[in-house]
Parts: C-alpha cells; structure tokens; sequence
C-alpha cells in the first residue's frame, strides 16, 4: 500500500510540473503573439523585446516581423503597424512612450506615406515628417506579407531590400550608412496616444561585408 501511495505521489508531482511547464510556454506565446517584434535575417528571427535595443546586421536584405490584427475599416478597426525611419538620431530621440501621435510629424495624421503602385513599400524610406502606413486587409489590399493567420493575429512580415535617403534608392548590399534608426509603433487600443509596449525603438549598426 505504502508504494502504491509513493508512486501516486510521485506521478502527481510529474503531472503538475509538467502542467505549470505548459502554461509558462502558453502564456509566453500568447505575450509574444500581441506585442512581439522579430528581426529576420539570413533565415534566422531575432526578437526584439526591450523597448530600446541596437541590433547588428550584415549588410544584406533583412526584414520585420510581427504580429497584428486585420485592418478593417468598415468596423473603424485601423489595425496598422507604422514604421518610421531615421539617419538623424535626433529626431528619432523624440520618439516617446506616452506621447499622443498628433504631437510627433512621424506619426501624426496624415503623415502616412503613398505605397508604391505594387501597393506595398519597395524600399525603405527614411523620413523625419512620415511613416511606413503597413496594413493587412486582405489578399487584393495588402502592404505586408502574410505569414500567419491564426484567426485574432495574423503575423506580418515588412521586408527591406533597399533603403531611400539622400534622394536616391540604394540597394541595402551597396548602403554607404553604418547606423540607422527605426520607431516601430502599433497603436494596439487606437487611442492615439503611445502606451507602454506599444512602441520598439531599433538602433541598426550594419556589418561590413567580408571580402
């Protein structure tokens, strides 16, 4: 009687750390599913997941990846993820947690900037006073690529082949800059206003090719 006991114990305890294992994975996937951001890269996702962090790239395409619900305008659900871009770190320092959009030119209404006539954003533009407008709708209105839809989110994929600064395009193999900025915001309650875990601040330190 005193083994049966022993290993009832025993498998009861194996079941309730095996449960609270789960649950840990689950609730940490459920955190990631709504604010997580990844850097891709050479077929390898980096998250992101400090409000600031500096991240090192070769000097090659790379892309963004999140998590976000479907745009849907005719419910006024204007689910979007908006990416600004910088050289001039200043700028990009105004950029804060707690901020009403309206009181920043990258991010306030209307700063929105045109897709190209693919309707996606071709390349990478760095703008002091707009933002990439990224949006998932549906298949025939798109400006991101669909990876994922799990019903609620759906996970998006911005990709950066080349970049536009200095009014011209430059393929990211040929990029001349060493360092540049990104705000990465998605407005999750469309209250206008920058809440906590809402915004990504990106410092990218690009690696020089080895010849």
């Amino acid at each position: 009687m005193k083994h049966l006991r022993l290993a009832f114990i025993l498998t009861l305890t194996i079941v309730l750390v095996q449960a609270c294992k789960t649950s840990k994975r689950t609730n940490g996937n459920k955190k990631n599913t709504k604010n997580g951001l990844i850097i891709f890269q050479n077929g390898v996702e980096t998250s992101v997941n400090n409000l600031s962090e500096t991240i090192e790239i070769d000097k090659k395409e790379f892309s963004l990846r999140f998590y976000n619900k479907k745009y849907n305008p005719e419910k006024n659900k204007f689910y979007s993820a908006q990416i600004a871009a910088f050289v001039d770190k200043s700028e990009f320092d105004k950029v804060k947690v707690g901020l009403a959009k309206i009181d920043l030119p990258c991010f306030e209404p209307g700063s929105g900037m045109a897709p190209d006539k693919s309707g996606k954003y071709e390349t990478l533009i760095f703008n002091n006073n707009g933002h990439h407008y990224t949006i998932y709708e549906n298949p025939e209105s798109e400006r991101l690529n669909l990876l994922e839809d799990s019903g609620k989110f759906l996970k998006l994929e911005f990709e950066v082949n080349s970049l536009y600064y200095d009014t011209m395009e430059v393929m990211m193999t040929d990029t001349k800059l060493k360092e540049f900025y990104i705000a990465f915001l998605i407005d999750r309650n469309l209250n206008g206003t920058i809440d906590k875990g809402e915004l990504k601040k990106l410092t990218f330190k690009v690696k020089e090719i080895d010849e």
